[in-house]
């Protein structure tokens, strides 16, 4: 190549530059066969021409979309505007479902957000009257079972349904008891399992807008003796009817705290007060 058409090429340092690549991942590209310079002089020096800038854009987006280098060196080895637009169509789907699924992680980081700062303003000795809106939530199917040795099968189940609905791993959950296992006060057995997605995009079903005696405690949804006691207490001084089953959520989970002490559950019971 001439002094002249060679001056108007990009050393791989400028090329890097421009591009935000580095240097080792443009040689390693070149010696894989996915993206060459232009023109490699005798000494070993790599210069690119300016337009190769849009080429090598478009391969940086396909190695973070996820495209296996194989496939990037096979599109780049027979660059066609047929296989332009079946790379671009293809690569939009797989975009737009990327794009679906880190909103659904976001929508679930900004609850448990919300949910870990409920917990470290409560009054964990409290129990109290609260109105509280709908609240969308994802339920498991019905079973009854000790809240100790719920079956493996019921949460794989509950876990594939929230996957099939694509709900992010890692929203509060909690469980619901049964309002005849409350009027009997055996609160060990549970109905559902609930996950607080707060959205009716995620939920299948939605807890009724109403007033709930409301109350909370420190540990795992195994530690809620403790708190169902202060709970029927309250019942009792203050006459109130039980019109719903219990609505167990875990605030703070091994997300917010390794130590049991540090998590911290709410219960809540929708009631009908003589107050």
């Amino acid at each position: 190549m001439d002094e002249n058409k060679k001056s108007r090429l990009l050393t791989i340092s400028e090329f890097s530059r421009i591009s935000e690549i580095s240097r080792k991942a443009l040689i390693f590209y070149d010696n894989t066969g996915v993206f060459s310079p232009k023109y490699t002089a005798p000494n070993g020096y790599r210069y690119y021409a300016h337009e190769q800038i849009y080429i090598i854009s478009v391969i940086n987006i396909l190695k973070e979309l996820g495209m296996p280098l194989s496939q990037v060196r096979q599109y780049t080895s027979d660059i066609t505007p047929e296989n332009a637009i079946a790379l671009l169509k293809e690569q939009g789907v797989h975009l737009s479902r990327k794009i679906k699924e880190l909103q659904s992680v976001r929508d679930m980081l900004n609850i448990k957000l919300q949910k870990l700062e409920e917990g470290c303003g409560e009054d964990m000795d409290a129990v109290q009257i609260t109105h509280f809106d709908e609240t969308p939530v994802f339920i498991s199917n019905d079973f009854r079972a000790d809240r100790a040795h719920i079956p493996d099968d019921t949460w794989l189940d509950f876990y594939m349904k929230c996957k099939k609905k694509q709900i992010s791993f890692g929203y509060p959950e909690g469980y619901l008891v049964p309002k005849d296992s409350l009027i009997k006060k055996q609160t060990k057995e549970v109905s559902n399992i609930i996950a607080y997605v707060n959205d009716a995009r995620y939920a299948n079903r939605i807890l009724p807008a109403g007033q709930y005696i409301t109350a909370y405690g420190q540990g795992g949804l195994e530690d809620t003796a403790a708190v169902y006691s202060r709970i029927f207490n309250f019942i009792e001084e203050t006459h109130s009817q039980i019109i719903g089953g219990a609505c167990e959520e875990r605030l703070i989970d091994e997300v917010g705290s390794s130590e049991k002490e540090g998590q911290i559950i709410r219960i809540r019971i929708r009631i009908r007060s003589s107050i």
